[in-house]
């Protein structure tokens, strides 16, 4: 039985005259005639799509249509490049999730953060913590993408419209974006490098971005900057459900990973375990032998 994966490519026609095709994917490439059409709807020039690629023999089985992100095939290849050997799914999730956006200006927005190699670069390669959770090198990426997928799927499990559910995926992508200038992501150490809430830092990273949001949808701007901000002790409510979305998903997601670590190499029956800042976790254990 073939299992398939899918990951994100670059597609481009080398040789008219022989009708052979590239695709192009992190860290391999294929040339083919496109005899059994295995390339859907083929474009001219270069273009991004998803590559299934049969895991029995290491061949793409299908290339999806276009993907629909005004992006140039430089940015592909830099993503490729930014990308650890752990982030090929949540590449792939993010570029198919960004490319099914319908709002233009929320598409428009992703795609300009999409395209900052200073924004992206260290994204790929950040933590999401020091110690707390998803403190290995390139962790930032993965949980901030897990937080998008989650938070979308949790919009539509709820029967939210369409535009919430891909605000709740934006914000959710880009929840922690200002950890870029923490110090455990800047190479430098607590005296040397900026340490405070990651929130405010937000602010500074996306700060061209926001304002070309603002300028073209405000109340976009303000649903994402309240998802962006610190969270306020004293607020009883969300004014929008999309913060309170992302919110719960990433405590989730957090509180996930720091059971996984703590819990790692223990046998089942192992209940508990201790965390950074002294606290302790429990978790359900297996499931009982009736007999």
């Amino acid at each position: 039985m073939n299992s398939f994966r899918d990951q994100l490519a670059l597609v481009s026609k080398v040789d008219t005259e022989n009708n052979i095709w590239l695709i192009q994917a992190a860290g391999r490439q294929w040339c083919t005639y496109n005899d059994k059409k295995q390339i859907t709807e083929p474009q001219g020039g270069e273009y991004a799509a998803l590559v299934q690629i049969n895991l029995s023999n290491g061949m793409p089985h299908n290339v999806s249509h276009k993907l629909e992100l005004p992006v140039s095939a430089q940015v592909v290849r830099a993503h490729f490049a930014w990308a650890l050997p752990g982030h090929i799914d949540a590449q792939t999730e993010l570029w198919k999730i960004s490319a099914s956006i319908a709002d233009p200006v929320l598409k428009d927005f992703l795609v300009a953060v999409l395209s900052d190699a200073k924004i992206m670069y260290a994204f790929y390669q950040g933590k999401a913590s020091h110690s707390f959770h998803h403190s290995v090198k390139g962790e930032l990426f993965s949980h901030s993408v897990e937080v998008a997928v989650a938070a979308k799927q949790m919009a539509a499990e709820f029967g939210l419209g369409q535009r919430t559910q891909d605000c709740a995926f934006v914000c959710g992508l880009l929840h922690d974006i200002g950890k870029l200038l923490m110090f455990y992501n800047t190479g430098k150490d607590k005296e040397q490098g900026v340490n405070g809430q990651h929130e405010a830092f937000s602010f500074m990273v996306l700060a061209e971005h926001l304002e070309q949001l603002k300028a073209a949808d405000k109340v976009l701007f303000e649903v994402v900057s309240a998802t962006l901000s610190a969270q306020v002790s004293h607020k009883k409510h969300y004014e929008y459900i999309e913060e309170a979305i992302v919110r719960a998903v990433d405590r989730i997601s957090a509180h996930k990973d720091e059971l996984q670590t703590a819990f790692k190499g223990k046998p089942s029956t192992k209940l508990y375990a201790n965390a950074p800042r002294g606290r302790k976790l429990k978790r359900l254990g297996a499931e009982q032998s009736c007999a």
